[in-house]
């Protein structure tokens, strides 16, 4: 009851959200959707895999481009273009992953950041394909056909495919292969030891991972209606890292939370214009100091703080 009725809640805000806001409201909802997935991505890459990434950046790019081109050069159903591009992010990210099976730490960290700097660089040159400099323009989302014009109804897709993501994750977490995952990240030898396969397991989570980050990257296209290489930098995946620690590796919550971080800070932060990044620096800091597990543990601290209180 104590986790069912949070859910229910949580639920009810999504839904009933959009109900009370205008169409700028509508459209940081669909953003905080949107960057909710990557930090789902995130977490189960670093907080349950132990691999980590400074690249998602191009995962994303792969997806929104990849999305693109088939409704704009193909004319592929939205939700089919969804689908290709999360399998094709997915398959760019089983290609990454294979430095992964001999590099660890910050030597994995450089290969997904020469991965990201790869990908940036290819849609930028690639004139004919993806407008190169210019970038190119993108259609509404659609769904059987009837485009959803306004961000409103466009968040409600955003959100189902985003509660699908959540299912499998959750899902995942407590199956055998989230087991396994874990037992890697606490110790490769030990969980080899009792059987896990350690390649297998790699493999999978960074193209599950890279997966949910294409679709992701597919709506941010079709909401945003144009796509720019300026979108897909270092900055970005940086900004991903954050909102993933912000809001907590280690949990759902946290990455919904995550999300949130990451599309109203922007706002919140407008005034401070070049500060900016010195303030999302500080952040992290802080919270990777304070709160290293994020914004989700934050109700279990007070509690914590509380009964010592009592005492």
């Amino acid at each position: 009851m104590r986790t069912v009725l949070p859910a229910l809640a949580a639920v009810a805000s999504a839904l009933t959200a959009p109900l009370f806001l205008g169409p700028y409201g509508h459209y940081l909802l669909c953003m905080a959707a949107i960057y909710a997935m990557v930090a789902l991505s995130l977490g189960l890459l670093l907080g349950l895999g132990g691999q980590i990434s400074i690249g998602h950046a191009g995962f994303w790019a792969v997806g929104a481009y990849g999305s693109a081109i088939l409704v704009q050069k193909l004319a592929l159903p939205f939700l089919l273009s969804l689908l290709a591009s999360g399998l094709l992010a997915g398959l760019v990210g089983l290609l990454v992953a294979l430095p992964a099976l001999r590099v660890r730490g910050h030597y994995l960290a450089i290969a997904t950041l020469g991965f990201s700097l790869v990908i940036v660089h290819i849609l930028y040159e690639w004139d004919g394909l993806t407008g190169g400099r210019q970038g190119m323009f993108v259609s509404r989302p659609s769904l059987f056909g009837h485009e959803l014009g306004s961000d409103f109804q466009a968040y409600y897709l955003i959100l189902a495919v985003l509660a699908l993501f959540v299912w499998i994750v959750v899902n995942l977490r407590r199956s055998l292969g989230g087991l396994s995952l874990s037992a890697l990240r606490l110790s490769d030898v030990a969980a080899q030891s009792c059987g896990v396969n350690r390649a297998g397991a790699t493999l999978f989570v960074f193209a599950l991972s890279a997966a949910i980050t294409g679709v992701s990257g597919a709506f941010y296209g079709a909401i945003l209606g144009q796509l720019s290489t300026d979108s897909f930098t270092l900055v970005v995946s940086l900004s991903f890292l954050t909102m993933a620690i912000v809001g907590g590796l280690n949990s759902v919550v946290g990455a919904l939370l995550g999300g949130i971080f990451l599309a109203y800070a922007p706002e919140v932060l407008r005034a401070f214009e070049q500060w900016q990044m010195f303030i999302y620096g500080a952040l992290l800091v802080a919270f990777m100091h304070f709160l290293p597990d994020g914004l989700a543990s934050l109700p279990r601290r007070l509690a914590r703080i509380g009964r010592r209180g009592d005492a």
